[in-house]
């Protein structure tokens, strides 16, 4: 196992996966570390109003009953602690609370006043916390962790990997929740808490992202670099925005808190949506025994998203709260992972077992190219020399007698040779291009696009993007991708009509993608040609598979994966 600690995207995904542990540690520090008022704000309900804020009683000596709702702290109203704690940091607290603090507790329809010590964080907590849930993520967690050291170069496990951790920060966060003094007692708690519940959003988006790009990357994201960046960035902007929406729509501040709960879920339910038609796009491009490789993933997505969407988000919008807990959703939810990190491995023993049968092809193929090279030595190039060989000898018997004629066969015999030469690098080229060896993949697919340029405004802009540098490759698969790469760019430049089309190599863990999308006008009803047949046999001979497709707006995609073994045995 080797650690990319040059990788810039690796490093990243570390970073945003220890940004949201760190975060999750920082709130169990808090609270085991901090005062405790034995009374919690239930996230399940978020019971904010004009004037209080529901509470529950939390450990065995809690004076709090169910149904309470404190309305002030140390006889200034909640409304004003509240508005405090989310202002300037610079602005001086109403007032500092003491080792006892009094409340003002709305019981019964009654005004009741409870003088609560601050004490040690009550463990008794962590058994009305989802303690089952934490440790279930944290499984998952550590189930993503693994696979991502042993396979760090693919980008489905680094998703999985922040997308745990995203998961963890969120489930810590809501699940131990908020105290009333969180708002009266200066400390970090509020923005971490905060911080945390974003993860909630960046766990869905790191889905949507492994649905765009797995098992089959989408066209959209091919043609379109903007979108992967976009998959983070547009779900947290709706989120702020709303929240600035529902600032500005008035109230007091503890109306505001209350809002918020339903800007988060309506932008989980947005999420959901996309999720839903991301998964259901993604299995209609994934074909053949892929498809049934992703299966369970499919069926875990929708069966997650739909009962998040119906059951929580949804009903929270709508009415303000959900119809069941939000732990229990929870738990509809950590299966996501677990399916995903479960077909990756899946995929892998299927690579495993292409790169086998690909093995076999390759050694009957090379006994073929034997054979026909043995058979072209003999029949053809041994012949031909052997012609020029008798040539020579008889120019050499003549070359006093008869210098005239020993010049002729001289001539002819040069001829011969040249000829020979010629076969030899038609066979060379035959099995192998030499810009290969020459320029490696990427240059030679480079210098092929470039000879395929035609001049301004005659044809398509060819754009090649080859995001990683790629190391020496198996000769097989070197060949397969460039004769690939090449037939689909014949294709475009004759038939497509396109403006530009962009191709992209990229090595992922196992496998190398060949990746052509041009603009055109696409393929028509049924059509097929020897270009096609053959791109698809160059990626069946190395054990991989070619997808050919028209989106809506036209254009086409080639679009191959090309099982790739770089274990130190087959370098």
């Amino acid at each position: 196992m080797r650690i990319p600690f040059r990788d810039p995207g690796w490093v990243a995904t570390v970073a945003a996966g220890c940004a949201a542990l760190g975060l999750a540690a920082a709130i169990l520090l808090l609270r085991l570390l901090g005062p405790s008022d034995l009374a919690v704000i239930p996230t399940e309900a978020w019971p904010w109003s004009s004037e209080s804020v529901g509470v529950e009683g939390v450990g065995f000596e809690t004076p709090f009953r169910a149904g309470d709702r404190v309305a002030a702290i140390d006889g200034i109203p909640m409304d004003t602690w509240v508005s405090w704690a989310i202002g300037p940091p610079w602005d001086p607290p109403p007032a500092t609370v003491g080792g006892v603090v009094r409340f003002d507790v709305i019981r019964d329809g009654s005004t009741t006043t409870l003088d609560v010590p601050l004490v040690d964080f009550p463990v008794e907590r962590f058994g009305a916390a989802p303690l089952s849930l934490v440790v279930f993520g944290a499984g998952v967690l550590v189930l993503a962790l693994v696979l991502m050291l042993r396979r760090t170069r693919s980008t489905a496990l680094r998703l999985l990997f922040v997308g745990a951790a995203a998961n963890i920060a969120d489930i810590t966060a809501w699940g131990l929740g908020l105290q009333p003094t969180d708002f009266a007692i200066p400390g970090p708690t509020l923005f971490v808490f905060g911080a945390a519940s974003l993860f909630n959003i960046v766990f869905w988006s790191t889905i949507v992202h492994i649905l765009v790009i797995y098992p089959v990357r989408s066209p959209l994201a091919a043609r379109r670099p903007w979108l992967i960046p976009a998959i983070y960035a547009v779900p947290l902007a709706a989120f702020f925005a709303l929240v600035a929406i529902a600032w500005l729509a008035g109230g007091t501040t503890l109306n505001r808190v209350d809002r918020l709960a339903a800007c988060m879920a309506l932008v989980g339910s947005g999420m959901l949506v996309v999720i839903v038609a991301a998964t259901v796009a993604g299995y209609r491009r994934t074909s053949g025994v892929r498809r049934r490789q992703v299966r369970w993933i499919a069926a875990t997505l929708l069966f997650a998203a739909g009962a998040t969407l119906a059951l929580l988000t949804l009903p929270i919008v709508l009415t303000g709260q959900g119809l069941v807990p939000r732990s229990t959703v929870s738990f509809l939810v950590l299966p996501v992972p677990i399916a995903i990190a479960v077909a990756v491995i899946r995929d892998r023993l299927f690579q495993v077992g292409l790169l086998s049968r690909s093995r076999e092809k390759i050694v009957a193929a090379r006994e073929e190219e034997r054979r026909k090279l043995r058979r072209e030595l003999h029949d053809g190039l041994a012949p031909t020399l052997a012609g020029a060989g008798i040539k020579l000898d008889l120019a050499r018997q003549g070359v006093r007698d008869d210098p005239a004629a020993a010049e002729t066969l001289i001539e002819a015999a040069r001829d011969d040779v040249r000829a020979a030469i010629a076969d030899i690098r038609r066979m060379a080229r035959d099995l192998r291009p030499p810009t290969l060896d020459a320029l490696g993949l990427e240059g030679a697919v480079r210098e092929q696009a470039a000879s395929l340029a035609t001049p301004a405004g005659g044809g398509p802009v060819i754009i090649v993007d080859v995001p990683e540098p790629l190391p020496v490759l198996p000769a097989a698969v070197e060949v397969a991708a460039y004769r690939i790469a090449v037939e689909a760019l014949v294709n475009v430049v004759r038939h497509a009509s396109a403006q530009r089309c962009d191709v992209r190599l990229t090595l992922g863990d196992d496998e190398l993608e060949v990746d052509i999308v041009d603009d055109g006008r696409g393929l028509g009803v049924g059509w097929s040609g020897v270009g096609t047949r053959a791109m698809r046999e160059r990626a069946a001979e190395v054990g991989g598979e070619v997808t050919i497709e028209t989106d809506g707006s036209g254009g086409t995609r080639v679009f191959a994966r090309l099982p790739v073994d770089l274990s130190p045995r087959s370098a």
